[in-house]
């Protein structure tokens, strides 16, 4: 990649609208399908059961949490997605960038020069426009020395 492009944090949602949406009802259905086996099939509601289902619960609502809350900054230092995982790629070690995913969900999928590949989303119009800069701001790929 050459130089970078942000001088100026550009700072948005990673999870769309849509997303969220969906990832609500999802959780909705399974706390009323957790409710009505608990009330529903008596031995389930005795024993270790309900603290399983009680740790299963509390997982899923930390991890959707997470999905709520997570946010995607571009920044002069490099890219960082904050949310159930921290991931984070300086300028410096991005080898290419392609733009991925849906109009309402763009995925920025990064190859490091180390060779990771790391998937960055993000929601908001202004992200989507830094995510397709990013892409377009590629160098052709260089033959390095090994």
């Amino acid at each position: 990649m050459s130089g970078t492009p942000f001088e100026t944090p550009v700072h948005g949602a990673a999870h769309g609208r849509l997303q969220r949406v969906v990832a609500t009802l999802m959780v909705a259905l399974v706390m009323i399908g957790l409710l009505r086996l608990l009330w529903t099939v008596p031995e389930a509601s005795q024993g270790g059961s309900p603290w399983f289902i009680g740790s299963a619960v509390c997982a899923l609502l930390v991890a959707y949490a997470f999905l709520m809350t997570s946010t995607t900054t571009l920044d002069a230092t490099g890219i960082r997605e904050c949310g159930l995982l921290q991931r984070k790629v300086g300028w410096s070690e991005t080898a290419s960038a392609r733009l991925g995913g849906f109009a309402f969900a763009r995925l920025l999928r990064v190859r490091t020069r180390g060779g990771r590949r790391i998937a960055f989303a993000g929601a908001t119009p202004e992200l989507a426009a830094a995510l397709a800069r990013v892409v377009a701001d590629q160098t052709p790929p260089q033959i390095r020395e090994r």
